[in-house]
Parts: C-alpha cells; sequence; structure tokens
C-alpha cells in the first residue's frame, strides 16, 4: 500500500500559525439525528417511528448574548433536537419479563432493581431554593419534567409492543458504538444489536465483522433490566478489547429472552429440582429448546448477516450464554453444528434434567464439535446468591459438573489450553456482575482467531500500516497498526525505539503528538496460540509417512480428534510475518477531518515519511448518508448550530461572506459576515460600508444594514464586519449588495450575493421533507456503451415570479445518467453505485451533440475500465450546462480577459454564480439522483469533475467541497480568469480537500485551437496548473492522492480530455474497489 523511500523529517508536521482559511465549509451544520444508524429502519410503523420521535424532540430555545467592549455580540442557537433516552434508560419493553416469575429467569429476585427499571428516568435533585417563587417555579418545572419523561416512556413502551417485527425502534451510542433495538417477537421481545466504533454497513459487506450471538439480550447492556441490578456490560467490554488491539472490531447480537417462559425456549425438557437443591425450578416450564435454535438460526443470522453486514463464517460467529443460557448455547453446538465456530458457556446450569444432557447426551455426540470454547463456574454459584440457605454441598456439584463437562470435551479433542478454555473464578457467583468479569478473557479467547482473514487482506494488499476502525472517526479513539517489515528505513530498528509523529487536518496544525510503538497484543496472543497448538498437534500425533517428494501423505494426515472439529478458520497465517505488526493508540481530536504521521526510530533520528509527501489517513465525519448527500431537513429539525463563529470565519477566510447559522433558517434570528478585504470597486478600505438585503428573489424583507468591524482575526487579505438580521418567517432564500452608500456597489459582479435559507420547522409542514429534491418531467432511454444512457428532463424550479425569471439562467434542466451492463437500480452493491458527476453534460457522451463535434466519450470510457476490472461498475451523471450563461454558473466572479487581455472574448461573460450552483447541485439534483438510481452519498464514493470553466466549478469543489466530493477531476482548468485571481484564492484555503484529485492540461491549451499561436499565452496557461498542483501539493494534497499529466501538444478540447480519461479514472476511480 504505502512504501517509505526516504530519511528525511516528516513535511510540515511543526505547527504554525495559520492566516488563510481552516477547514472546508460543511454547508450544513447537522449534529447525527436521534436514532440514526448505518442501519436503515425497518419499513413498518413509520408514522409511529415519526410520532414517537416528534414527541421527545425538546422545545426550541435560542438567545442572544448582550455584545461586550471587547467584541461584537454573538448569537448562539443550540440544537433544539433532544437526544433519545441513552442505553441506560428504563427498559419499559421489558418490564412484563421483570415483573415475571424471577425463577423462571434463574436470577435472584430483585424487587428494588425491577422498580428502578420498570420506572421512569428520575430528573436531577433541584438545589434549595430560597426564594418561594423560584421555588414553586422548581416544582412546577420538575413536575412538568417527570411529566414529559412518563410520557417519552409511554410513547415508547407503545412502539416496542406495536411495532411489525424486524424494525429497529431505536438506536442509541454506547460505549463508542451504537446500541440498537429491533423488534423480534410479541409482547416487545428484541434483538439488540451493538456496533463498534468506526462501524459502516459498506464496510461490513465488503469485509464482513466478526460477531457473537448471547442469549438472555436483557441483561447484555443495560443493568436496569437485570433482575441481578447488573449486566454483562457487553459493549464496554468489547469496545475495551478493540480500542486495545486485543481483538479486531466486532458487533455483538444480543437475543431476548421470553420473560416467565426463558426455560421453555432455553430446555428441552423441564429443569426438575436437582436432586432436591433447587425446589424452586420444580414446575418451571422446558421443551421448546428446538424450536428457539431452529429460529434463530433460520431468521436471526439472514437478517444480521443482511442489516449489519456480519459474517456467514461459522470460524467468524460464535453463540453463548449463561445458566439455562449455557445450557441453550451446548443445544445449539449438538443441534445445529458446524453453524458456529465458537461457544461461550458460563455458569451453565448442568443440574438440570438430573444430569441427563451431561452423562447422556453429550457423550454419545459424534460433532463436529466446535473449534473453540470457554466454560467457566463460580465456586459459590448458589450460595452467593442465598446468603440465607447456603449450600456449600450444591456449590461444590456445580464446579464438579463443570469439570466433567471439560474432560468430556477434552476427550472429543477440544483440546484444553487452546481450543478450550475452562475457568473456576473462586468466590464467583451466579450473577451477572462475575459473567461481565470473565467476559473480555472469554471473547479474546473465542476471538483471537478473528485476526487472521484481516491480516490476510494487509498482506495481499503489502500494507505498510491500517487503522481500526478503517477510517477513524472524530472524536473517538483509533489503533494504528504498524508493520515494520515493509519499511524501507525502519525494518532493521529495534522495535522497542519506534514511534510515530502525527497530526491532524493541513499542516498538520491540530493535535499533533507522539506516540510509541509497542508489539500488537491481539496479533502477538495469536502467534502465541497457533505456536502452542503446532506444539501440540506435533506431540499428539504419529510420525506421519512421506511420499516421493518428501511431504507428508495427504492421507495419513491428522485431523483434530476422531470427532472432526467445525469453526476453524481456513485463512492461511503467516505467524513470521505477523511478528512484525506494532501498534499505538491515538486520540482522534473532534475537529478533525485527516491524520497526517511519519515513522521513525527515535533514538537514531530515522524516519519513514513516504519519500517526503508523509502518510495520509481520512478520518470519517460523523455524518450520516442523509447528511453527506447535503440535505437540510435534519440540520432545520435539530435548530441552527451556529458552532464557534472564530473557527467558521477562519474556513471560510477565501470567501466573502457567511452566516450564522451557516444555513440560514427562516423565522430565526442571523447574523452576516462579510470580508471587506474581498469587495470591490474601493469598498475593500471604506470605512462607511452597509448591506442592501431582501429576501425570496427581493420580494421581502428589503432593508439596509451597517456593517460594524469585529474583533475576529485579521490579517492581510482578513477583514470580517457584520451585521444581525431576522429572517423572514416566508423567505426562500438571501440576496445582497454592499455599499457605501454614496455611488460605490459591490453586487458581485451583476449577480448579488445569496444564500439559501431553508424552511423552519415550524412553518413547514409536519412530516413533509424540508428540502425538495428536483422533479422529474421525462425520461429517455437508449443503449450506449454497452449500457443505458437516460435522458432526464427535469421540471422547474418553483418560487417568486422574480425569483422563476432569473431561474431561466441558472437553473438546470437536463441531467444524463449512464448506467453500466447488469445495472439494477433496486439491488445496488453495498453503500450504493459509485458515482462520477460531470459537468457540460452536452459534451460528454455524444459527439454530434459536443461543443466542437468531439464529446469526451465517458461511457465508452468507463465501460472499457470496468470491463478491465480497473474500476468497479459506477454510474456516470452529467449535469447540462446552462449554455450561452454557462460561465454565471461554473465561475465564482467574471472571467475577464486575462492578463494582457489575450481573452477579449470573454470580456462581458458573466460569472458569480457557482456557489449557487453548487448548492442546487447537491442539495436538489444530487437526491433526485440517489433516491432514482441508487448511487452512492459516501464522499469516498463519489467524485466530481469537469474541464475548462468547468474544471475550475471542480477545483471549486475539491476546496469547498470535499466532504461530497471524495475525488475530483479537474481538466484544463480556466485559471487564467480575473487575472489569476483564483489562484490566490486557493493559496488562502487551509482546510480539508479530497482523498485524490487528477489534474491535467496541454502544451498549447491556447493555440492548439486558434489559427494563430501564442506561444506565450501557452507557456503562461500552463505555469497555471502547475502553481495550481503546487498548492495543492503544499496544502498536503501530494503523493498517491495527486496526479498533474501534462500532455505534450495537447489543445483546450475535449478530444485531449478524452485521451487522458482513461487514465484519470483509472487513478481517481480504481480506489473504490477498497470502498
Amino acid at each position: 500500500m504505502h512504501r517509505a523511500l526516504s530519511n528525511q523529517a516528516p513535511a510540515g508536521w511543526r505547527s504554525r500559525t495559520l492566516h488563510g482559511r481552516g477547514p472546508a465549509p460543511l454547508r450544513v451544520a447537522m449534529p447525527v439525528l436521534p436514532g440514526t444508524s448505518p442501519v436503515d429502519a425497518g419499513k413498518g410503523n413509520a408514522d409511529l417511528l415519526r410520532k414517537l420521535h416528534n414527541s421527545l424532540r425538546a422545545p426550541a430555545a435560542h438567545g442572544e448574548a448582550a455584545p461586550t467592549a471587547s467584541g461584537p455580540a454573538v448569537l448562539e442557537l443550540p440544537p433544539t433536537g433532544s437526544p433519545l433516552a441513552g442505553a441506560g434508560s428504563a427498559g419499559t419493553e421489558q418490564q412484563a419479563q421483570a415483573a415475571a416469575s424471577p425463577g423462571a429467569n434463574n436470577i435472584v429476585p430483585a424487587p428494588s432493581v425491577i422498580a428502578a427499571a420498570a420506572a421512569a428516568p428520575s430528573a436531577p435533585a433541584t438545589p434549595a431554593v430560597a426564594d418561594g417563587k423560584a421555588a414553586v417555579d422548581a416544582k412546577v418545572a420538575a413536575k412538568e419534567a417527570a411529566a414529559k419523561s412518563k410520557a417519552e416512556e409511554d410513547a415508547e413502551a407503545l412502539l416496542f409492543r406495536t411495532a411489525d417485527p424486524w424494525t429497529r425502534v431505536k438506536s442509541v451510542p454506547l460505549a463508542g458504538g451504537r446500541l440498537d433495538l429491533i423488534t423480534w417477537k410479541e409482547g416487545g421481545r428484541m434483538l439488540r444489536v451493538w456496533t463498534p466504533s468506526g462501524f459502516s454497513l459498506s464496510d461490513a459487506r465488503r469485509d464482513p465483522y466478526p460477531v457473537m450471538y448471547l442469549n438472555d439480550g436483557q441483561n447484555l447492556f443495560d443493568p436496569r433490566l437485570s433482575l441481578s441490578g447488573s449486566c454483562w456490560q457487553a459493549a464496554e467490554g468489547a469496545a475495551e478489547l478493540i480500542e486495545s488491539g486485543a481483538l479486531p472490531p466486532f458487533v455483538i447480537v444480543g437475543i431476548d429472552h421470553a420473560g416467565a417462559t426463558r426455560s421453555y425456549d432455553y430446555l428441552p425438557y423441564p429443569p426438575g429440582t436437582g436432586g432436591g437443591f433447587r425446589l424452586d425450578a420444580e414446575t418451571w416450564p422446558g421443551g421448546g429448546v428446538d424450536e428457539y435454535l431452529s429460529d434463530v438460526v433460520a431468521n436471526v443470522l439472514p437478517y444480521a448477516e443482511k442489516e449489519y453486514g456480519v459474517s456467514p463464517d461459522p470460524a467468524m460467529r460464535g453463540f453463548g450464554g449463561s445458566s439455562f443460557g449455557g445450557i441453550c448455547a451446548l443445544y445449539m453446538a449438538m443441534r445445529h453444528p458446524g453453524v458456529f465456530g465458537s461457544f461461550l458457556v458460563e455458569s451453565p446450569s448442568l443440574w438440570f434434567g438430573d444430569k441427563k444432557m451431561l452423562r447422556e447426551e453429550l457423550p454419545v455426540f459424534k460433532g463436529p464439535w466446535p473449534a473453540r470454547v470457554f466454560l467457566a463456574m463460580g465456586t459459590k454459584e448458589y450460595t452467593g446468591i442465598h446468603p440465607k440457605d447456603p449450600q456449600p454441598e450444591f456449590d461444590a456439584s456445580l464446579v464438579r459438573y463443570t469439570r466433567e463437562l471439560a474432560a468430556l470435551l477434552e476427550d472429543k479433542g477440544v483440546a484444553k489450553g487452546t481450543r478450550l478454555q475452562v475457568s473456576i473464578d473462586k468466590g464467583a457467583t451466579h450473577t451477572e456482575s462475575a459473567w461481565a468479569q470473565r467476559l473480555p478473557s472469554a471473547l479474546q479467547h473465542l476471538g483471537l482467531h478473528w485476526w487472521r482473514p484481516l491480516l490476510a487482506r494487509q498482506a495481499q494488499r503489502g500494507a505498510l500500516y491500517f487503522t481500526v476502525p478503517r477510517k477513524p472517526r472524530a472524536g473517538e479513539q483509533a489503533v494504528l497498526f504498524f508493520n515494520q517489515a515493509r519499511s524501507c528505513v525502519l525494518a532493521d530498528r529495534p522495535p522497542g525505539a519506534l514511534q510515530v509523529s502525527y497530526g491532524f487536518n493541513v499542516d498538520w496544525s491540530v493535535a499533533p503528538g507522539r506516540a510509541g510503538f509497542s508489539p500488537a497484543p491481539g496479533i502477538a496472543a495469536l502467534r502465541a496460540e497457533v505456536a502452542a497448538m503446532e506444539k501440540q498437534q506435533r506431540s499428539s500425533t504419529p510420525a506421519v509417512p512421506s511420499d516421493s517428494s518428501g511431504a507428508p501423505s495427504t492421507s495419513s494426515r491428522s485431523s483434530n480428534g476422531p470427532y472432526g472439529m467445525a469453526g476453524d478458520p481456513t485463512t492461511p497465517f503467516d505467524s513470521a510475518a505477523a511478528a512484525s505488526w506494532l501498534c499505538a493508540s491515538i486520540t482522534v481530536p473532534p475537529e478533525a477531518y485527516e491524520l497526517h504521521m511519519a515513522f521513525a526510530d527515535k533514538s537514531a533520528n530515522l524516519w519513514d515519511n513516504n519519500a517526503g509527501s508523509n502518510f495520509y489517513v481520512r478520518v470519517r465525519l460523523d455524518m450520516t448518508a442523509a447528511q453527506k448527500a447535503h440535505p437540510v431537513d435534519q440540520a432545520v429539525a435539530e435548530g441552527a448550530a451556529w458552532g464557534d463563529v472564530q473557527e467558521i470565519a477562519h474556513r471560510r477566510g477565501a470567501s466573502t461572506f457567511f452566516t450564522t447559522p451557516e444555513v440560514l433558517v427562516a423565522g430565526q434570528p442571523a447574523a452576516l459576515y462579510v470580508n471587506r478585504r474581498r469587495l470591490q470597486n474601493g469598498l475593500s478600505e471604506n470605512p462607511n460600508v452597509r448591506v442592501r438585503l431582501g429576501f425570496s428573489g427581493w420580494s421581502c424583507g428589503g432593508q439596509e444594514l451597517h456593517l460594524k468591524p469585529t474583533n475576529l482575526w485579521r490579517a492581510e487579505d482578513l477583514d470580517w464586519w457584520s451585521a444581525h438580521l431576522t429572517v423572514p418567517e416566508d423567505a426562500t432564500d438571501l440576496a445582497f449588495v454592499v455599499t457605501d452608500g454614496h455611488g460605490l456597489w459591490d453586487n458581485n459582479y451583476g449577480s448579488n450575493y445569496v444564500s439559501t435559507v431553508k424552511p423552519s420547522p415550524k412553518t413547514a409542514p409536519s412530516g413533509t421533507p424540508q428540502v425538495s429534491p428536483r422533479q422529474v418531467e421525462s425520461v429517455e432511454s437508449t443503449p450506449h456503451a454497452g449500457g443505458t444512457l437516460d435522458i432526464v428532463t427535469l421540471s422547474k424550479r418553483q418560487g417568486p415570479k422574480d425569483a422563476r425569471r432569473a431561474n431561466k439562467w441558472t437553473e438546470e434542466k437536463r441531467v444524463r445518467v449512464w448506467m453500466p451492463p447488469g445495472f439494477d437500480a433496486q439491488n445496488p452493491p453495498p453503500g450504493g453505485y459509485p458515482v462520477l458527476w460531470m459537468n457540460d453534460g452536452q459534451n460528454m457522451f455524444e459527439d454530434w451533440l459536443a461543443h466542437q463535434g468531439v464529446s469526451w466519450r465517458v461511457g465508452y470510457t468507463a465501460a472499457e475500465v470496468i470491463a478491465s476490472g480497473d474500476v468497479p461498475p459506477f454510474v456516470v451523471v452529467a449535469v447540462d450546462s446552462a449554455g450561452p450563461m454557462r460561465s454565471l454558473n461554473y465561475l465564482p466572479y467574471p472571467p475577464g480577459t486575462g492578463v494582457g487581455g489575450f481573452r477579449g472574448d470573454a470580456e462581458r461573460w458573466p460569472g458569480g454564480g457557482l456557489e449557487g450552483y453548487m448548492t442546487r447541485l447537491v442539495e436538489e439534483i444530487m437526491p433526485m439522483v440517489q433516491q432514482r438510481y441508487g448511487v452512492s452519498s459516501d464522499p469516498s464514493r463519489v467524485a466530481f469533475g469537469g474541464g475548462s470553466f468547468a474544471g475550475v466549478a471542480a477545483l471549486y469543489a475539491a476546496q469547498h467541497y470535499p466532504h461530497v466530493f471524495g475525488a475530483v477531476l479537474a481538466e484544463s482548468p480556466s485559471l487564467w480568469i480575473a487575472e489569476g485571481r483564483f489562484l490566490q484564492d486557493m493559496r488562502q484555503h487551509r482546510g480539508m480537500l479530497p482523498e485524490r484529485l487528477f489534474l491535467g492540461c496541454g502544451t498549447r491549451e491556447y493555440s492548439a485551437t486558434r489559427d494563430h499561436v501564442r506561444d506565450d499565452v501557452d507557456h503562461l496557461l500552463l505555469s497555471y496548473c502547475r502553481e495550481a498542483a503546487w498548492i495543492l501539493d503544499s496544502q498536503g494534497l501530494r503523493g498517491e492522492r495527486l496526479q498533474f499529466q501534462v500532455e505534450e501538444g495537447a489543445g483546450h478540447h475535449e478530444g485531449a480530455w478524452q485521451w487522458r480519461l482513461t487514465g484519470a479514472m483509472r487513478f481517481l476511480l480504481g480506489p473504490w474497489w477498497d470502498v
């Protein structure tokens, strides 16, 4: 993957003062919607889900801080959305089961815990209030809070009882990951699915996650749902193992028990009394275990594999439980052999049925037996939970039964130490707290071999490093794994002297640090286990005769005991190669969007820094798929999140203005910030600047406001002035110009400055989307390049009369969608089809329609790279330009004539509408195409490109929309516009960039398409492109992320872009195989 060739110090890792832009602006500031997860909610009960969500929403709140002498007033609008109750909330769906016979659950009764589980979460204690009125108000507020909490609880309980099966009714953060609740059986019986930090469904479907299925789902995650008052702490235990590098990421699926009839599901016959020690169990039911196990295998496993991408490989999945749930696990091994490769058997009630299973059924079972078993029992299982009725002889019997079971398993070939781990836990009782204590060691024993496929994938890629999770998530912990043997510089250095130097975002400007490497604990443990297994096999296997070649005879090879093993991994494991893997833990700051690093030997000052380019990992933003598609309905629903104004100003340094909130909301207060240094026509130094603004196409809310200086960071090109305003309730957009009131104007070259306004949730119809995708008027389909080309005509945009008149020159009227052979919109690949978005749709596919009679032939080139296997099947979406007003939509300002006036023909061409075009594309057109064609909204699977003016738009998208487009194609960008001003804007950028960018140009960009030769202009245009490449490189887009191609003799036309397109696609889109 990466090889280091240089021993230089890491480029630019030291922090330094920045005077330009920070991370590119997210056009919408959206916290994760409560209840979202990578898995789509079930189809049923949509109205009920919506009502529940609305019932849990806190009332909107906002306010304005008073201005101070040190700076301007800053409005703070906290999010209005209140998160759903966390994983520790009272489990109303379990109340009926908690109230059932405690004996049926085989757990000591704890009435106080039952009451706690049934009660609504209590309000925080209110401090004593001296003032009588304040005390009354506090009591009223507490009463209202309690009533609201009770209403929320009732709504949740109703949903749990009535939602259709297989509906995800709740999702909450837990232990760095998420816990999803999915309806399974009537009466509120659930599946509880915990996914780890960084979980991605598209990642899971490509590289399936290992998975543990556990009985008694209610007792795994929330202590208030367990009668013992404690839980397994399964999520916390799993997260700790993953974050320490002991295990790779895996999923836990908890399967709820049936409450009062729990023993019926887990046993093949009634338990009996255990020789008189368990008289309380005399009437408990049994007999349903076969039906329960068949249901798990036939329905739960396929659901988890489909919806969460967990592995169907027996070696990668385990099953387990405790008490009767442990007995159920043993029956799963016997009734469905080979389905699971690992079993967790905690405190099994081996006394049940007069020990019939232990003495009669297990000894005659012929296998195959599971490859790994963790078996545990405490020495005070009974006495510890019955202090008033101590039975030490029964405790001793339970331990004796456990040892008997262990001996039986060993006799069947489940070798103790490597395949079988037995824990006799001194003083431990029959409670969830004991099982929680042993869970980490149990999981590590059962899942150690889960490293094998992950390491095999890294070896196949020749990886120097990888991270867990695969894309670190902002604000969370990540583990970096480094393969010392693959470093050209550090391969022979002492492992204890190695470290990683790292920093986040451009110029390593956020949280730079160092971390020392140590041997990866999980991989080291796997090597030790494999060595022990090999030694054990050698000692227990007689000499194997050789064939004529000296290799062991196949017919004489030993199996693992006479009964065979189920769930042994088939992935080869190179123990010697695995010894070179080291790891270090890194904390990812919340504001991070990319990680830069270099590896070093701190004792010898040797650096492995990717030949001076450093190593790079994209950080996953905490955004849902809908947020990545850039709609703003969730932003409106959650409230206007303003964030830190200084940080926004830093990010928007290359812009003329920004607003807080960054997404204006109808009916809400806002602030407008204008960078006076970027104003035109003599206003950049004028102290008397004001804005004249209007809303909805200037049809309402017209006013003139004075701009006042702020205390935001100033620099040579930064001077922010601000004004406060209130957006009208019926506003759809804000338009403004800047003036001094005495004849000087800056109206964005005739296009005005425009910002979108989103409807207020108060005024928007309930249940309707806040942002409407463009509507389709007609679709014409035709075969093209082995696939299908749809020509999609869009309906006209709605709005005030003045806005509709302006739309004549700005709105997009047609989209061309090419679909590859075998395309199926209803069954897209995991995460949706990768998609390449192109500008100038008329010039993309057909020569007869193209501007100069030659098209890009993008459909044929796409078909070629797909057929060759260089790129996975993907969709091309080309948006037609606005014809004569093309420059208006593709340029941030009018082009002018270029340095020296060599483009006099462009003097009157318009510009300034690029941001408006990008907003329409991202908010209106992309969602329509995603819904209609099943294309991806994940930036790592979305590319954007164009040539000439559209190449400028592509570079603009690279700096302003890298959270939408992960790959960018910029062909022959017209960087001569505005006498090189766009290059100045590029230099000021200090923020996020796409994962990859292809920049192409020819050496005769001017002369090849004209009847006269201007070598000086050709040289100038080439120098502009070289400077753009240098700027991008200096901002971190270097090494394998940037490809700059100069074609000798090529001009400025579609033929040249067509010729370079194959290489560009392979570079930009080939990595889609890995995502």
